[in-house]
């Protein structure tokens, strides 16, 4: 039998004997469950499987079996082995033959068994409680129909919303003929949405193979650090990294966690406890569906509610958490008991235990300034790694990603499965991964708790930031994709989707700080003459701003460079037919400025210390401060309120030190790296409410803040500082496992390039800039007309494929690799509408010439293979090697064409199984093909 998992897409389903959960994506399924002692035990994340598969039988791997009789003698809860092993088990029997032996062995028990047994006594109690409170007042819940020996499935009409059930909240089931009748415990009326499907009761514990007796044979080897765990706390245990810490007001930090029940609401349920408004992904009724976990520390009352997200269309799932600490709780003797304040050190998004697998890469992206989010891959073995920020920003140095795989190095690309993980969130993060010695990983992902310390009064709450899981069963190509279509649809803001953004040219390399009105002016109006939509206007036009000591802070434009205002000059600038943008640097300031000279103290250090790091010259602002963030904020308004502008570059040029809130209490110090987040934030969402047709790209000293929390506010960022080809294609291509290539701003530049001197070809430095946001960072007045011609024709080029290019599906085809002689990037791009012509567009560079060898011929990916196609090359090359001298020589404009012509017809079986052939010769050298889309169908073969 077959089974068609798409009418489970995006849906949550509860089965409420076992309380497992299971979260279907599009073609994923996440499972987990509470088991009887109240922990929530991961159980599976891959590829979708039925929903009437039991999945319990994957307890065992916590437990191993023994033919030797003799008492159970572990100190975890096994009543879920118990339950799974016969539901005939005669638990009173079974009490009293632990009473007996703990009261005849207590002297003999080793590693306080007596303790153990108890514990273990206890739970098997309250489960028999549970049972019988389920079993009174049964009804049925639907009939049962097996009259064509298929499985059976009947929605329930939809109550209202939330929905919660006094002991494990909304149920759903699955009903099957050969799984047998509906169990008892399922017989309690519960609650039912449209879309969250009941599931049958799992078959009788002898289809397993086990019998009653097997149960006391079952010896598990060890405690809670061999647990798949959802959700792990702290000194109970589990000594693998935890998903949380806390400090009670006496100084403990036990906290073990109970499931408590569980809410189900239909689209994404938004945040509402975060302190100031979080970047978080958006999702209607249509598109996803929420489920939030209740758990509780039972001694203190502490809440933690675990909030997942799935997507119907897309295997993504986002989780993240929230702490509340109640006013007040009650007491057995149902009397109000005072409360606590309570102190958060760590708290996770999300956290998930993978079984063994051998093989495990762990893939990063990390880097330098100038050098960000190269893709790196190391083996995971026993240890724990740690990909990290502390430094404010999510950073040039580390990428709050990670994915891992068990496919070798050489295939993952396009092969295997693939976990993923992508931090919601622009400050201080951490990744960890732990394999332990059971070859068991965890992996965390969240703030960093190093810098972390959070108070939570009574009746306070904490969000924290989200999560996006991700999973592919089609290596990183599809995981890629995966994050590229939920950030477009989900996170971007929608105003800007399917949109290209116009072609800018920035003055910064052009010019620096030495701006006016003329000389922008007289750029602008070169620029008009090849196809340059946009002037930004960057550094230097505020305060008194020549060089980078003075005047950050100042945002008032400096009367001796434009005379009339800056609204005179985007006036100018708007009579040539282009928009307006400016350039910002809204959280620092200098200490030569109008701003510090009136408030020193608006700075991040502890005010009365001689001694500070002034970072480039400058100081970051305290945006933990209202009255920093209400500055910024009327600054900013009056700025974009003055003129028509159109574009906003937001950009942070240093990292944070000396964190200190000389506004915030001296307990509450380990708060400000968060709340710092938090107003910068503020004052984004401010922007775009106010303005929202003015397109933000932010940037961090180059690409020292590229992160799913700044796409929530803006379309795009600057990639690097870094615009040399070489680099950036190293950087582009990592960039691209995660984010979507429409965010990645990348601009033609100078040659010699300023950052590294190297020497590039126009056209390569046009086709690496292609793939991103595409502008230009040049002093087109020093240009010659050959140059400007050429230009010219690169940007009417953008122009027809960039919506191919931004908004298709991106194929990383080749890179180079420590496995592989190939030094050579090549980067597709498709078109998912058939009514366009541009099927695709490729694109190849070569990196490191190799003398006498040849590339191989590349296979191209993502067509369809019945199709035909007319692959054209663009821009060709107009060098040639003379073969008897070896020397490269110019063909006096004469092209030479990869294919041996400018076009050919070629069926998508051929350009896929077979691939093109390239023929690249030197450092930078690089080839572009257009697919365009060919009517007529492929001829049939003899």
């Amino acid at each position: 039998m077959v089974y068609d998992i798409s009418p489970y897409a995006g849906k949550i389903l509860f089965e409420e004997r076992s309380s497992t959960f299971r979260l279907y994506g599009r073609n994923s399924l996440y499972a987990f469950r509470a088991d009887e002692g109240g922990n929530l035990e991961h159980l599976y994340w891959g590829k979708s499987i039925p929903p009437q598969d039991d999945l319990r039988y994957l307890s065992f791997s916590n437990v191993q079996l023994s033919f030797d009789p003799g008492p159970l003698t572990y100190f975890e809860d096994i009543t879920a082995i118990q339950d799974l092993v016969s539901e005939q088990l005669d638990h009173e029997n079974l009490l009293r033959e632990w009473d007996n032996a703990r009261k005849q062995n207590v002297a003999t028990c080793m590693f306080g068994e007596a303790a153990r047994r108890e514990n273990a006594a206890w739970r098997l109690m309250k489960m028999q409680e549970l049972k019988t409170s389920r079993a009174e007042g049964e009804e049925e819940l639907r009939e049962i129909d097996d009259s064509d020996g298929e499985p059976n499935i009947q929605e329930v009409p939809a109550p209202n919303y939330p929905i919660k059930s006094p002991h494990l909240g909304p149920m759903a089931s699955f009903t099957s003929p050969h799984l047998g009748p509906l169990h008892p415990s399922l017989a309690k009326a519960g609650a039912f949405g449209e879309g969250f499907l009941p599931l049958n009761a799992y078959p009788p514990a002898e289809e397993f193979g086990l019998g009653p007796q097997a149960t006391e044979d079952m010896i598990p080897p060890v405690g809670r650090n061999t647990k798949l765990l959802e959700f792990a706390d702290l000194g109970t245990g589990d000594y693998r990294p935890p998903s949380f810490c806390v400090v009670y007001e006496d100084g403990s930090t036990i906290c073990p966690l109970t499931y408590k029940g569980h809410e189900i609401h239909r689209g994404k349920l938004p945040m509402k406890f975060a302190k100031g408004k979080l970047p978080e992904l958006r999702g209607g009724e249509e598109d996803c569906n929420s489920l939030v976990v209740q758990m509780e520390d039972r001694l203190t009352g502490l809440e933690f509610d675990l909030v997942y997200t799935v997507y119907k269309d897309l295997d993504a799932i986002t989780r993240r958490v929230i702490v509340h600490n109640p006013k007040e709780k009650k007491s057995n003797g149902n009397s109000n008991k005072p409360r606590t304040p309570t102190r958060l050190d760590k708290l996770m998004s999300a956290t998930v235990d993978f079984h063994t697998m051998s093989g495990l890469n762990l893939i990063t992206l990390s880097g330098s300034w100038a050098n960000e989010r190269h893709q790196r891959v190391q083996s995971l073995v026993q240890g724990r790694f740690v990909s990290e920020s502390l430094r404010g920003t999510s950073s040039h140095q580390h990428n709050p990603f990670c994915a891992i795989t068990t496919t070798p190095e050489e295939l993952f690309e396009t092969h295997g499965d693939v976990w993923a993980f992508s931090l919601v969130y622009s400050g201080n993060f951490i990744m960890e991964a732990e394999v332990t010695e059971t070859g068991r990983t965890r992996i965390n992902a969240g703030i960093n708790p190093s810098t972390f310390k959070w108070h939570l009064p009574p009746g306070d709450s904490f969000e924290s930031p989200e999560c996006v899981l991700v999973y592919s069963d089609s290596g990183l190509e599809g995981m890629s994709h995966t994050f590229h279509a939920l950030y477009k649809k989900y996170q971007i803001p929608q105003r800007w989707a399917n949109t290209v953004p116009p072609i800018l040219l920035n003055t910064w390399e052009a010019m620096y700080f030495d701006v006016n009105h003329s000389k922008v002016l007289e750029l602008a109006k070169v620029a008009a003459t090849c196809g340059v939509e946009m002037i930004v206007l960057d550094d230097g036009w505020f305060g008194e701003r020549e060089d980078a000591t003075s005047s950050l802070g100042d945002w008032d434009e400096d009367r001796r460079k434009f005379p009339d205002g800056l609204s005179a000059l985007v006036q100018d600038i708007n009579a040539l037919g282009l928009k307006f943008g400016i350039w910002v640097e809204p959280e620092m300031v200098n200490v030569k400025s109008k701003l510090y000279r009136k408030y020193p103290t608006w700075c991040l250090n502890q005010h009365g210390r001689n001694s500070r790091c002034e970072g480039r010259n400058q100081l970051v602002l305290d945006f933990t401060r209202e009255e920093v963030c209400q500055y910024v904020i009327s600054k900013l308004n009056a700025l974009l309120s003055a003129s028509n502008i159109e574009y906003l570059k937001w950009d942070m040029n240093r990292h944070l030190t000396e964190v200190y809130g000389n506004a915030i209490m001296p307990e509450k110090q380990g708060e400000v790296f968060h709340r710092y987040m938090v107003g910068v934030y503020k004052v984004l969402a401010f922007l775009n409410d106010k303005f929202p047709h003015v397109r933000i790209e932010t940037c961090s000293g180059g690409g020292g803040r590229f992160d799913a929390g700044m796409l929530h506010y803006c379309p795009q960022i600057w990639a690097s500082d870094n615009t040399d080809v070489f680099s950036r294609m190293a950087i582009q291509h990592g960039t691209s496992l995660a984010y979507p290539i429409s965010s990645i701003g990348s601009h033609i530049t100078a040659v010699p390039n300023h950052q590294t001197q190297r020497l590039s070809t126009l056209k390569t430095r046009f086709l690496v800039a292609l793939f991103g946001t595409f502008g230009l960072e040049l002093d087109l007045r020093r240009l010659s007309p050959v140059d400007l011609n050429e230009l010219s024709q690169y940007t009417a080029k953008y122009k027809e494929l960039a919506p191919t290019v931004l908004h298709g599906k991106f194929y990383r085809l080749w890179a180079p690799s420590r496995l592989s002689d190939r030094h050579a990037y090549a980067w597709m791009c498709t078109c998912e509408n058939e009514q366009e012509d541009i099927a695709a567009v490729v694109a190849v560079f070569l990196t490191k010439t190799e003398p006498g060898r040849y590339l191989p011929r590349l296979r191209l990916r993502g067509l369809d293979l019945a199709s035909n196609y007319v692959v054209e090359e663009i821009f060709p090359n107009t060098s040639m090697r003379n073969r008897n001298t070896g020397q490269l020589e110019m063909t006096g404009g004469m092209p030479q064409w990869q294919l041996g012509k400018q076009s050919i017809v070629m069926s998508g079986a051929a350009l896929m199984n077979v691939g093109v052939p390239v023929r690249l010769s030197y450092d930078g050298d690089s080839s572009a093909f257009v697919l365009h889309r060919h009517r007529n169908p492929v001829p049939a073969s003899n």
